[in-house]
């Protein structure tokens, strides 16, 4: 009985321990099962990224060239400065060494040598004397790999059309707007690695190669880029303004071929240099264009056929607008024809034009020209501009913006209205980009000219070119003249707008616009002057000499041959200075302007209480008249003592004029001493005594 029990016992136990077994095996091999079919894929990815490692390759950023190939963007090797933080033994100690090396702080390289990542940058594209002092340090994980760096071959030419790179991607200008293009796509390498991220020998790896970044071919001439800047450089001296800028476009294609202003910077240099100076001023800021937008209104007046070049105008000085009578810089002009309106730059005319297209009417066509939107320029950073409201604006508004006050615009819109008239009536999207390449010099993607609009007839185009021609021809358009050549232009001068609302009397936006030959226009160049402090106050006699003599240049460049008929009219010797006391700011400015004077403002009042030199005096053409209007006298006008050494009386006498000083002459002959010397501050008006004498004489 006792042996029965004990066996059914054994066997029950023996059962329970097979049960016990057999669960055991099937969830065993339920596990097996389950980690090999459903789990095994994800398993096993996480099993080659503990021993694979994947490095990331940059691709070389695309290059940037002009039109003429000549390369203005590009891209070297560069060493960056790497750790392998699970490599890095003493991140603390390792941070006080490459501290002083790199030029950081300690604190914040430690930091990085202690994070969770397999590779963490330190510091990127070093010079090359950095990345050997750290190879010669031979610290474990530690490491260097070769990157792309941006240079550019010509330092700052064309730096707003260019714009710079930040570590690894476009900021400004042309490296941003196509950071897509330029950038390419990464690459990589997966090696294996043991527990300490270290390659294993003969260990299999994958090689993905980056793709490298598109090269682009730009539309800028670097022939006239240069040309450009160097007459930019000669006016920033002379003149000595807040700021300047040119922009000049092929008219039947709308390219750019030079876009440049002042101040500028070194792309390689960028962070040198505040934020305001990356601004492109040419595309991003906007500002009343003065008589350059009569343009516009000639253009609507003679498309609609309120006049034509044959009608007359009576101007009695002024014209009435909403219960106002706005003056005219002259006295009157009396009877003129409509082109004598143009030439004289007479505002009543103008008006008058406003006034009969109606708003409506006037501001289509300001639309159509491009007024109020943006042109579409590939560069980052346009405006559109402030236009009055057509629902609400005021008849006084309409008189205003007949002759370009009251509006802000761009100068790219202002050249692209130019470039309008001089392709026949045909506005242009203005375009800074022609192709798009690959690195096997393969065209990816060609940009082709693009028309917007006709905006007047090819007929009233030619018509009001023949007409702005001849108006550059006589009196103060000389200053903008290319002998040998026909050129339309037109002159604008604008108060700039003060802090607290209204206009400043003593500071002005200069500017010039115009395109050439005539009879078959290949460029169209906007030149402005922001706030000259040396000088005129007139944009003929300040910004129509830097686009003369671009447009010089550029026509000898081209090989343009000169028309025998065009010669630079002989100007009279010595002119007389017109009394422009009692008159207000802006019609001595136009006064001055009509007869071919510069103008330096000294105050901020309305009306001119006194001028030097007198009314009456005769003096050569084109000297610098100084008018003082009594308030902010403290802010007197100065201006450098030109070096008169070696001059005749009269070259001296004309030199001082042409600077707004006067001669205090002893003896005769040459000049041989001068007080005081050339290069003194001195104020406006003043004498400088110079001592000549006659060459062989003791």
């Amino acid at each position: 009985m006792g042996s029965r029990v004990s066996y059914v016992l054994v066997r029950r136990r023996l059962l329970v321990t097979l049960a016990v077994f057999a669960f055991f095996m099937v969830y065993l091999v339920g596990r097996l099962a389950w980690i090999q079919f459903v789990q095994g894929e994800e398993l096993q990815q996480k099993a080659l990224a503990q021993w694979n490692r994947r490095l990331t390759v940059q691709p070389q950023r695309g290059s940037i060239y002009s039109r003429n190939g000549a390369l203005l963007a590009g891209s070297a090797t560069a060493e960056s400065i790497v750790a392998i933080p699970s490599e890095v033994k003493d991140p603390a100690g390792y941070a006080q060494i490459l501290a002083p090396i790199l030029e950081m702080d300690a604190d914040v390289l430690q930091e990085r040598m202690e994070r969770n990542m397999f590779e963490v940058f330190l510091k990127r594209k070093v010079d090359d004397d950095v990345a050997r002092a750290v190879k010669e340090l031979n610290l474990p994980g530690i490491r260097t790999t070769i990157e792309s760096k941006r240079f550019y071959p010509h330092g700052n030419l064309a730096s707003h059309v260019l714009g710079f790179v930040g570590i690894d991607e476009g900021l400004e200008g042309i490296e941003y707007y196509y950071e897509k293009d330029l950038k390419g796509k990464e690459g990589y390498i997966v090696y294996e690695a043991d527990a300490l991220g270290r390659e294993l020998p003969d260990a299999i790896q994958a090689y993905l190669p980056p793709i490298n970044g598109y090269d682009l071919i730009l539309t800028i001439d670097e022939v006239i880029q240069h040309i450009v800047e160097r007459e930019l450089d000669k006016a920033m001296e002379e003149f000595a303004p807040e700021a300047a800028g040119v922009i000049a476009v092929d008219p039947k294609t709308g390219e750019v071929l030079a876009l440049a202003a002042r101040p500028d910077f070194y792309p390689q240099k960028y962070s040198e240099y505040p934020a305001s100076v990356w601004r492109n001023p040419l595309i991003s800021n906007s500002f009343e264009p003065g008589s350059t937008f009569k343009l516009v209104t000639i253009s609507a007046a003679l498309e609609e056929g309120v006049v034509s070049f044959h009608d007359g105008f009576f101007c009695p000085g002024y014209f009435t607008a909403g219960g106002r009578n706005v003056k005219c810089w002259s006295a009157g002009h009396g009877p003129q024809s409509i082109k004598e309106v143009l030439w004289n730059s007479c505002n009543p005319g103008f008006m008058s034009m406003g006034t009969r297209l109606g708003s409506k009417k006037l501001f289509d066509y300001i639309y159509a020209f491009g007024f109020g939107s943006k042109t579409g320029i590939d560069l980052p950073g346009e405006h559109t501009g402030i236009l009055f409201n057509v629902e609400t604006m005021t008849a006084l508004d309409l008189a205003v913006t007949s002759f370009g006050q009251g509006n802000a615009v761009t100068p790219i819109q202002q050249v692209m209205t130019a470039a309008a008239i001089a392709n026949g009536g045909k506005l242009m999207k203005p375009m800074i980009v022609k192709e798009i390449r690959n690195e096997e010099g393969e065209i990816v993607k060609k940009f082709e000219p693009q028309p917007i609009r006709q905006v007047i007839t090819p007929e009233t185009a030619r018509e009001l070119s023949e007409v702005l021609a001849d108006g550059v021809e006589r009196g103060s358009g000389v200053f903008a003249m290319v002998e040998g050549y026909r050129i339309a232009g037109k002159t604008g001068t604008a108060q700039k707008i003060a802090p607290g609302g209204g206009y400043l009397n003593n500071l002005f936006i200069l500017s010039y616009v115009g395109f050439g030959p005539v009879d078959d226009p290949q460029i169209a160049i906007y030149v402005f002057v922001d706030g000259a402090t040396r000088g005129s106050n007139w944009g003929g006699q300040v910004a129509g000499p830097v686009f003369k003599n671009i447009m010089t240049e550029v026509m000898r460049y081209w090989n343009i041959p000169p028309s025998t008929d065009v010669v630079l009219p002989r100007l009279p010797e010595e002119i007389e200075v017109p009394n422009l006391v009692n008159l207000t700011v802006t019609q001595a400015i136009d006064q001055a302007e009509a007869g071919g004077f510069g103008l330096r403002i000294v105050g901020q009042g309305e009306v001119i209480l006194a001028q030097t030199p007198k009314p009456g005096a005769m003096v050569p053409h084109g000297a610098t008249l100084i008018v003082h209007t009594g308030e902010g006298e403290g802010l007197e006008e100065e201006v450098t003592v030109p070096d008169l050494q070696g001059l005749s009386l009269r070259e001296a006498g004309d030199l001082l004029a042409m600077v707004g000083l006067r001669l205090n002459a002893r003896g005769s002959g040459i000049a041989v001493a001068q007080n005081p010397p050339a290069g003194t501050k001195v104020k406006a008006g003043s004498a400088i005594t110079v001592e000549f004498s006659v060459p062989g004489n003791d």
